[in-house]
């Protein structure tokens, strides 16, 4: 089966980073990426910023011959978990969750306390 690496991402600055890391990843195997932007509730933009740091972030992913998915849903580890089986995605790329986080169950449990049999990824925070 052709490797397929997910990479979630948010209009943040680490965003390219993460594509970076992911893309590594996808090389290595000889996988595809795919890079993901969930965003919650119906709305696709959230923020002043949001539409263009996404634009920014999918223009960079693109580049890196990422294939670009934009979802909206109320429960983002249901709809990750939804698209990593429908693309039968084999590893998923996560930004480390914040340290305010620590000991409380993150998106990332969730996905893949669903998901037990894909890898995942975590790219640590930069000092």
């Amino acid at each position: 089966m052709n490797p397929k690496i997910l990479v979630c991402i948010t209009p943040q600055s680490n965003g390219a980073r993460l594509i970076d890391n992911a893309s590594a990843i996808a090389k290595e195997r000889g996988g595809e990426l795919h890079i993901l932007h969930i965003e919650k509730g119906n709305n696709v933009f959230n923020t002043a910023e949001s539409p263009m740091l996404l634009q920014q972030l999918f223009e960079y992913g693109a580049e890196r011959g990422g294939v670009i998915h934009a979802l909206c849903g109320e429960d983002i580890p249901e709809v990750i978990t939804g698209f990593v089986r429908a693309q039968k995605i084999t590893a998923m790329v996560f930004g480390e969750p914040p340290a305010a986080l620590e000991n409380k169950p993150t998106i990332i449990d969730r996905v893949h306390y669903d998901l037990p049999h894909t890898e995942v990824v975590i790219v640590r925070r930069e000092a």
